[in-house]
Order: C-alpha cells, then sequence, then structure tokens
C-alpha cells in the first residue's frame, strides 16, 4: 500500500529523516510544508475536495471531474496543475489520478520545552 503523509514540519523533522534513510531505515512517504499557512494555500477546501473525489472514484478525464464536482474547467486544470506540481496528483491514460492508496494529513501541536 501506498501511503503519503502531508505535515507541518522544519528542517529538524526533516534533517532527521534524512540522515534516518542514510542509515538504511525506511521513511515513508512525506509531503512536508514549513508552516500551517502555507500548507493551506496549497491544500484549499477545494483541492482537498478534488483529491477526495479522485480517490472516490479512480482514473477521470479533466471534463468529467470537473462536471461531478460542479466546477468551471479552467479553475479546475488550475488546481490540478497545483496538486500535480506537488505529486498529489498525476496524468496517465485513464486520466487524472491520485498515486497513493492513502493520503494522512498530520498535525503535531507540543508544548514548549
Amino acid at each position: 500500500m501506498r501511503r503519503l503523509t502531508i505535515e507541518v514540519a522544519g528542517r529538524e523533522t526533516a534533517s532527521r529523516r534524512f540522515r534516518a534513510a542514510m542509515r538504511g531505515r525506511r521513511q515513508g512517504e512525506y509531503l512536508s510544508f514549513p508552516d500551517l499557512e502555507t500548507l493551506h494555500k496549497v491544500l484549499t477546501p477545494r483541492r482537498l475536495r478534488v483529491l477526495a473525489r479522485l480517490q472516490r472514484g479512480g482514473p477521470t478525464g479533466v471534463r468529467a471531474l470537473a462536471r461531478a464536482l460542479g466546477m468551471d474547467p479552467g479553475n479546475l486544470a488550475r488546481d490540478l496543475k497545483i496538486l500535480k506540481e506537488f505529486g498529489l496528483v498525476t496524468e496517465g491514460e485513464g486520466g487524472v489520478e491520485v498515486p497513493y492508496d492513502e493520503i494522512r494529513l498530520e498535525l503535531v501541536i507540543r508544548k514548549a520545552a
């Protein structure tokens, strides 16, 4: 199963994960954002709806997806471009699709040390 974890994480977390991977420990697939504001700019509610629809329905053509979501095809194309840039969707023979079996959105808020 291919799982992507989306998180807000600083350089320290990424560096720790990189060092562990260099020692041969599998880290999984992560998409990390430096702060919540940046995550929200990329993963808008509308784009999350697109991802959810693709997960439920599988590969879909852009026009069919726009109809299913009640979206303007031009706006959807712009959203898909952003989602492709971040590796959240790909385009294949059957249309656009999510290349992951599961996407987790992880937010950890810790008490200061």
